[in-house]
């Protein structure tokens, strides 16, 4: 494992297909975030917007979700971080 990339939680599948989850980073603690299903497609290989897709590519992508998220400008309100395809 590697220990600067942030640790990232088991997602939820929302009603909307939506994936939310937090994760959490040395130096700036946790912060949630949101992939929407379109980005769970194009971006993660998901094949359709069925949870099992979205979680099983939601595992195969998270390293690459881990590094998406430390380009982020993490938001210090609390507020949930939407990951969008320029983050990937």
């Amino acid at each position: 494992m590697d220990i600067d990339l942030p640790n990232v939680s088991v997602p939820t599948v929302r009603s909307d297909a939506a994936i939310w989850f937090s994760a959490y980073g040395f130096g700036w603690g946790y912060c949630a975030f949101e992939i929407p299903p379109s980005i769970m497609r194009a971006n993660l290989g998901a094949a359709d917007s069925t949870p099992k897709q979205l979680m099983l590519a939601f595992e195969l992508g998270k390293h690459a979700i881990a590094r998406a998220i430390e380009s982020k400008n993490l938001s210090a309100t609390g507020e949930r971080i939407a990951l969008l395809s320029r983050d990937f």
